[in-house]
């Protein structure tokens, strides 16, 4: 189990414990009065309560829903108390005004002004919660105004100390869910750096915006966020609402993916733009317009867009989740999670289930939003690891089809120059022999000849023999024409004979195995030889040498070639100068290996493995 799911089922128990712990004084009585009036008086109301025509509020709270009046909560305090010994909280977060009053015989005083309509700091006590001391004994009266919004009013007495320390576990609960979700947004910019993927900051997107509302909805965001800025704490709750519908929408289609429909795509965008459009408006309201039926119609306009997108996206998970489409259950657990666990608020908040101090009716969302993130995050984890698998598994498919590719391109390049020796060696030889012949025969013969002709005859003869000799170092150097006929070690000796009739240079050869020719080898051989000469060509024209070793060893399961000189050595080499790219690819291609050193006191050495492997996925014999 992921140690981010068992911390939060830690703290739902923990917090469930506490929550049957919270005491309330419910033998209190408290009265409220709706006021459907356009001008509020406290008096009129302080005088329909001495009258008894105010009634008594019930027990745990009451829940009006959308509302257009104010209402007024009276409590007589019947003692004289010392300073902060009791406090009336009035719920919940989001009331706009609240004008508090104290009664006495004599007099109506108004003590306090609070409210998301003011900065938070006029708050009586600095805490989420709307909290007002009670000390003198007299009546308390509160005016609540949260006309043309949503109202679901909850009050009771708690001593300071009490309220605080609750106050202080309900953050401390908060916080370390917040805490988990910045870990999960910093691996979500992790795997968005790593991949520059979309889908990664989607999600930061979606996961943030949607904590935001989870902090406003609990008054965190007014306290911490945006104290100073009370033109925006009654509009944050909408706004982010709607906020993370839009980026929730763009990183559906992205995560499961395979969205083909033009029509499911063109509905998300029409959601997308009517919900900017809503998120604009709310923008453009002040507090006077909020009294309007404008801000009511919003009000009902809003809930609307999570119900059509609950529906859809659990329409289109659930059909992608019966097609086999992993990511596809990844999310529609997620959201199913974040769903329960909202409705458990709802109904706890609402006393539908008469509990209103269980963990959900507390932390509800908050739980449900970090477990729906933390699926999110395990379902983006499965893929990008199968995106990485994927990429190597095709990586490897690509690899192996380049080999194949290099080893027909090797094949048919090592036939040509097979065929082009063998036309140099049997035809051009051939002819250029015979040329020589008729020469010889025609100056042997012709002994009437003129001295300076013969002697014409003779460099002729001898510039065909040139070019003859030639030819046939160059059939040679292309392609041992003689390989299956005298083997692997004279094919060798042949070509170091070639190097060493110019006289320019020794060259010594060195043949350990390769007693007898094995037919299942022959690309090796090939790729041996061809390997042979360009070190030796190598050698003859770049290191300026009088000397030369080549050593071609056969092992069990590995061909090794050291050739080694006394030329300029390495100051003459530069990455895969001289040739050495060539040498260098085609001993990857056999999956050898290559080394170039400095040989003492001057002069290089170059050793050369090639690994010898029958497995028909790898053999390269043909």
């Amino acid at each position: 189990m992921p140690i981010s799911l068992r911390v939060v089922l830690l703290l739902l128990l923990v917090s469930c414990w506490k929550g049957g712990l919270l005491a309330q004084d419910n033998s209190t009585h408290f009265y409220l009065y709706e006021d459907t009036s356009r001008y509020p008086d406290p008096q009129r109301v302080l005088q329909l309560y001495r009258n008894h025509q105010v009634k008594q509020a019930p027990d745990k709270g009451k829940n009006p829903g959308f509302t257009r009046s104010l209402f007024w909560l009276l409590y007589e305090n019947p003692v004289d108390r010392p300073a902060d010994s009791l406090l009336l909280y009035i719920g919940h977060h989001h009331i706009n005004r609240i004008h508090f009053y104290f009664i006495s015989d004599s007099s109506t005083l108004l003590q306090w002004v609070t409210g998301d309509y003011f900065p938070f700091r006029q708050r009586p006590v600095e805490a989420t919660g709307f909290y007002f001391p009670i000390n003198k004994k007299g009546i308390y009266l509160a005016q609540i105004d949260k006309r043309n919004e949503s109202l679901q009013l909850s009050y009771y007495l708690t001593d300071k100390v009490r309220a605080l320390r609750e106050e202080s576990g309900t953050k401390t609960t908060v916080f370390l869910f917040t805490g988990m979700l910045l870990l999960l947004v910093i691996f979500g910019i992790y795997l968005f750096i790593m991949e520059k993927d979309r889908l990664y900051l989607y999600y930061i997107l979606y996961i943030g915006s949607g904590w935001l509302w989870v902090l406003s909805n609990a008054g965190y965001g007014f306290e911490y966020l945006w104290p100073n800025l009370p033109w925006f704490a009654s509009k944050a709750r909408p706004i982010f609402v709607v906020v993370p519908l839009i980026f929730a929408s763009i990183f559906l289609v992205r995560y499961i993916g395979g969205i083909k429909s033009r029509w499911l795509l063109n509905t998300f965008r029409s959601i997308n733009t009517l919900l900017l459009g809503c998120i604009v408006l709310t923008l453009c309201l002040n507090d006077q317009n909020q009294q309007n039926n404008w801000w009511l119609y919003l009000q009902y306009l809003v809930p609307i867009f999570p119900l059509t997108y609950i529906i859809l996206s659990f329409t289109i998970l659930i059909s992608a989740s019966w097609r086999g489409n992993r990511l596809a259950v990844f999310y529609l657990v997620s959201q199913s999670v974040l769903l329960v666990s909202a409705v458990l608020q709802v109904s706890f908040s609402l006393g539908s289930l008469n509990r209103f101090d269980h963990f959900f009716s507390h932390y509800g969302l908050a739980f449900g939003y970090v477990v729906e993130a933390i699926i999110l995050t395990a379902g983006l984890v499965y893929r990008f690891s199968r995106y990485r698998l994927d990429k190597e598994n095709l990586l490897i498919e690509m690899n192996r089809q380049q080999q194949e590719n290099t080893h027909v391109l090797m094949q048919v390049q090592q036939e040509e120059r097979s065929r082009i020796a063998t036309q140099l060696h049997d035809v051009a030889g051939s002819l250029l022999s015979a040329v020589k012949l008729n020469l010889s025969s025609i100056r042997e013969k012709n002994l009437f000849l003129q001295p300076d002709t013969s002697a014409k005859f003779e460099k002729t003869e001898e510039a065909v023999g040139i070019v003859s000799d030639m030819v046939r170092n160059l059939s040679h150097a292309l392609s041992p024409v003689m390989l299956t006929q005298v083997g692997f070690r004279t094919a060798l000796e042949k070509l170091v004979g070639i190097f060493n009739a110019s006289g320019k240079i020794h060259m010594q050869l060195v043949v350990i195995g390769f007693d007898r020719y094995e037919p299942r080898l022959e690309q090796y051989y090939l790729a041996l030889y061809g390997i042979a000469y360009e070190l030796l060509n190598n050698i003859a024209k770049h290191s300026g040498a009088g000397h030369a070793l080549l050593q071609v060893s056969e092992h069990e399961d590995v061909f090794s070639l050291i050739a080694e000189d006394d030329g300029v050595g390495l100051e003459q080499v530069s990455g895969d100068g001289l040739g050495l790219a060539g040498i260098r690819s085609k001993t990857n291609y056999y999956g050898g290996s290559m080394a170039i050193d400095r040989n003492e006191p001057k002069g290089l050495i170059v050793t050369i493995e090639i690994p010898i492997t029958y497995d028909t996925k790898q053999d390269h014999t043909g």
